[in-house]
């Protein structure tokens, strides 16, 4: 698959995504590189499971792993049901060092990746 054609798959997974997340009531970001996706989901425990599953039954989706799951008190993107701003190549490059980084230390590292993902929130967005 090019890079166009990726594009335009991610394109339609977040738009099916921001209506799907919204009534579920399932916020987050996501963010694609090219070549990897970094994803952070919040919402119901049973809405996650659900979209969790989906996720990994999508075939445009290979070598899916989980960094960190877990309850949190509060949400980090309450008003985006799915934040996605596009590609990037500083974008991907920072994601991809951030993604390596988490896999090889997932406490420290998935607590980097999502204070990354949060410094690309803005409110008022979807």
């Amino acid at each position: 698959m090019d890079e166009t054609d990726a594009e335009r798959h991610v394109r339609d997974i977040v738009a099916i995504s921001v209506q799907r997340n919204r009534s579920l009531e399932v916020t987050g970001a996501l963010l694609f590189t090219g070549r990897h996706f970094a994803q952070y989901i919040e919402g119901p425990a049973a809405a996650i499971a659900a979209l969790q599953e989906s996720i990994l039954q999508d075939p445009r989706h290979q070598d899916i792993g989980t960094i960190a799951c877990g309850s949190y008190p509060t949400r980090h993107f309450l008003t985006w049901s799915l934040g996605y701003a596009g590609p990037s190549r500083f974008v991907a490059s920072k994601v991809e060092g951030a993604l390596t980084d988490a896999l090889k230390n997932p406490q420290g590292g998935a607590q980097a990746l999502l204070h990354m993902l949060e410094q690309f929130a803005f409110p008022g967005s979807s």
